[in-house]
């Protein structure tokens, strides 16, 4: 190869490594880590108003305590493996969510570990509890 063509590589050889890194870090800012969530255990319990299964986690938006909650479930797999299938929660469910609190006060979301709907019970992060 000329040093006109290995130049041309190199340049974009180093623009691919780029863009994959920054959409790494997109992914990376989308995901819902544990980092941005209190340590001390969190028990909420309300009534649902609506269900977001599709993305990277399950939610849900819960009436509870004055206000309208984002509780954060477990991504697909971790749902699944809990035995929390799609469709099994609806709006009007009554449920208990046990996990941890949102770290900023102001923001009414918390990540669960184990959710109540019912009689049923779903540990979807049981190393956890």
């Amino acid at each position: 190869m000329t040093k006109r063509a290995t130049g041309g590589l190199a340049r974009r050889t180093l623009l691919g490594a780029a863009g994959l890194l920054l959409t790494g870090m997109g992914a990376a800012q989308a995901h819902h880590g544990w980092s941005g969530y209190l340590d001390e255990p969190f028990v909420l319990t309300g009534v649902v108003k609506a269900v977001h299964e599709s993305g990277a986690h399950g939610e849900l938006e819960v009436e509870a305590e004055g206000g309208l909650w984002h509780v954060v479930l477990g991504p697909p797999y971790r749902n699944r493996r809990a035995g929390l299938e799609d469709g099994l929660i609806k709006a009007g469910d009554e449920i208990t969510a046990e996990g941890k609190r949102h770290r900023d006060p102001a923001t009414l979301e918390m990540k669960t570990e184990r959710l109540r709907v019912g009689d049923q019970v779903f540990d979807i992060y049981p190393e956890r509890l």
